[in-house]
């Protein structure tokens, strides 16, 4: 047979054509990314069922890729090369296991390459993912601020209820600033690199997301003083801080909206929101809101009357059919104390880009955590990008973006993500049993590959937060889940996010009740074991590169257990976590002649196969 193109059959035979799922895309990082000196990282995602997988050049170049994850379902194959020249023409040559040839051009899988079946990419147009050297895999501490500690009493907003009472929806309990400086040394000694707070601008509520102004701490957290003690105190420590803001919406009573509120269609503001029918005002039906499935209509009806007394915005009860609460203005799901900006307009646009590097450049944290950053125009976030990189090229930018995220983990954008993702993976491993240990490895798996490596360094893996019940709940109280839970986050890639008082075992559901104030008021009720777990995972991560940076490889699973190992130069650890409980002996298929258990009760034996007689709660770190 005559060959035309050097790289027309690589293996020498055409192609298998069942449809083999083999993806990739030159457009994004997770497949294809610039190192500063200028090679090329190309990353190719498969079906299992591979032996061999090749990149080919266009010249008939062979450079062979390395199986670097893989599950029952899933294999990752990964390879570096200098770039050839400005222009690189490729495809991919696979093997099967049972030794047929599989080639994959741009439009799919082919029996061999022929005349316009090759990726043509400009080597200068790569993207480069670069992120903050400090952020990976650092311990990050989700703090809301209202509830982790009240550190100065004597700017508790009026009608603040007591420490430790039902958490309201409406209700303060007086936590602040002052109140996280005072535990500095608290969080130091969990190991925690990062403290990212809820928003700390001027607003009435608890959550602070409805800023009232954004270049002013709130007095009732102690104001703008109080975050520069607050930011000595950690970076004394080598702790950074992350503040929290919503740049898609801001309360009424923000000066734009208010002057909107003032003057109607003529403000100089009223580009700045999108009002569908003036004036702006908020039509509520109170006969329609039980059939709607308001969970706590009085309290609604009180945030309503307290949102007009507030800001101005005009109540009109109607009596007809619709919507129980239906603001005339744009608003974050409706909601009429969350009028959405327009960052379409370029003095709305240049106001927010403003607050982004101010706070970096005048005060000192160390990165921002932005809510609802997919309802933001995404051509607003590369400017976002630009305006704090350049106050601080370091800075860390977390997204809050539930579901995937790659749109925003291009490189020009965010650098990281509250990574939700993994805590499905957690709760339908280790709090529901919906999924047993081979899909959840199969489905971290195929979130690693679903990231450049950089950014998968970087991404917060949380469990909970203030958005979400507790782990503890989900899990029906049972303290050895969310300690297996906090075992993978403290040794799998990435930046483990510790929401305040999951250290302790607190508990609560939906929110507010997943908001209660940390308990310094109840020591007795803390979950000591649990604590000194996170000490000493926290402990462990600093003594040990390869749990920080290290690289991954999953080894073995039963139904109930996992195990991988993470590797950086001459550091190997093994990492199992056995939803059982432990209170069984496992073989894991990794050879070491003295391997030594440093986190957890296990007895181990080395030789051909590592054997393990792990206690419960059923998680061992193992140094080979």
């Amino acid at each position: 047979m005559a060959f035309y193109f050097p790289d027309q059959m690589a293996h020498g035979r055409p192609g298998n054509l069942l449809p083999w799922d083999v993806r990739f895309d030159p457009s994004l990082p997770a497949h294809l990314s610039r190192s500063a000196n200028g090679d090329l990282r190309f990353r190719l995602i498969t079906e299992a069922g591979f032996a061999r997988a090749d990149l080919v050049l266009a010249d008939g170049t062979l450079h062979p890729l390395e199986e670097t994850l893989w599950s029952d379902r899933t294999q990752v194959w990964e390879g570096i090369i200098g770039a050839p020249g400005p222009l690189i023409r490729f495809t991919f040559a696979l093997v099967t296991r049972d030794g047929l040839p599989v080639y994959r051009v741009p439009t799919g899988i082919s029996n061999a390459v022929e005349r316009l079946d090759r990726w043509e990419v400009a080597a200068s147009s790569v993207p480069r993912v670069e992120v903050p050297a400090w952020a990976a895999g650092s311990v990050v501490y989700q703090i809301f601020p209202d509830r982790f500690r009240n550190g100065n009493p004597a700017t508790d907003p009026p009608g603040t209820t007591a420490w430790g009472s039902d958490p309201g929806w409406l209700d303060f309990q007086g936590g602040d600033l002052p109140g996280i400086t005072e535990k500095a040394g608290y969080l130091a000694a969990l190991g925690v690199d990062a403290v990212y707070v809820n928003p700390i601008f001027r607003s009435p509520s608890t959550h602070r997301y409805d800023a009232v102004d954004y270049y002013q701490v709130d007095p009732a957290l102690g104001g703008n003083p109080a975050l520069a003690e607050l930011v000595e105190a950690l970076h004394r420590r080598s702790i950074r801080l992350i503040i929290d803001a919503s740049f898609n919406h801001c309360h009424p009573s923000f000066f734009a909206f208010a002057d909107l509120l003032e003057h109607g269609p003529t403000s100089e503001y009223a580009s700045w929101f999108v009002v569908e029918d003036w004036p702006p005002r908020v039509v509520f039906r109170p006969h329609e809101m039980a059939a709607a499935g308001f969970r706590d209509p009085v309290v609604y009806r009180e945030y309503l009357d307290r949102l007009a007394r507030e800001s101005g915005v005009e109540m009109v009860v109607a009596t007809d059919s619709g919507p129980p609460v239906a603001p005339t203005y744009e608003a974050w799901y409706g909601v009429p104390s969350l009028p959405r900006i327009n960052l379409a307009d370029p003095g709305a646009r240049a106001y927010f880009l403003g607050v982004a590097g101010y706070w970096i450049r005048e005060h000192g944290i160390d990165g921002w955590r932005m809510d609802v950053a997919r309802y933001v125009d995404y051509d607003f976030w590369p400017d976002f990008r630009a305006a704090v990189k350049a106050a601080d090229p370091e800075a860390y930018l977390l997204a809050e973006i539930m579901g995937d995220a790659g749109r925003w983990l291009r490189g020009d954008t965010f650098d990281a993500t509250m990574n939700y993702t993994f805590r499905q993976i957690a709760l339908d491993f280790l709090a529901t049993d919906r999924i047993d240990a081979g899909a959840a490895v199969d489905a971290l798996v195929r979130m690693y590959a679903a990231m450049a490596p950089e950014t998968a360094a970087v991404c917060q893996n949380l469990v909970g937060s203030h958005d979400t019940p507790r782990f503890l709940h989900e899990t029906g109280g049972r303290a050895g889940r969310l300690l297996l839970a906090t075992v993978l986050q403290m040794t799998l890639p990435g930046a483990p996010g510790l929401y305040y008082g999951d250290e302790v075992g607190m508990t609560g559901g939906e929110e507010p009740a997943s908001r209660g104030a940390f308990p310094w008021h109840d020591e007795p009720s803390w979950n000591r074991d649990q604590l000194v777990a996170v000490g000493d995972l926290g402990a462990l991560r600093r003594a040990h590169p390869a749990l920080r940076s290290g690289g991954l490889r999953f080894l073995w699973h039963d139904r109930d257990a996992i195990a991988f190992t993470r590797d950086s130069g001459d550091e190997r650890l093994l990492v199992v976590v056995d939803r059982l409980g432990g209170g069984r002996t496992l073989t894991v298929p990794i050879s070491s002649a003295a391997p030594a258990v440093v986190f957890g009760q296990a007895v181990c034996r080395g030789g051909d196969g590592i054997v393990l007689d792990i206690e419960p709660p059923g998680a061992a770190v193992v140094a080979l």
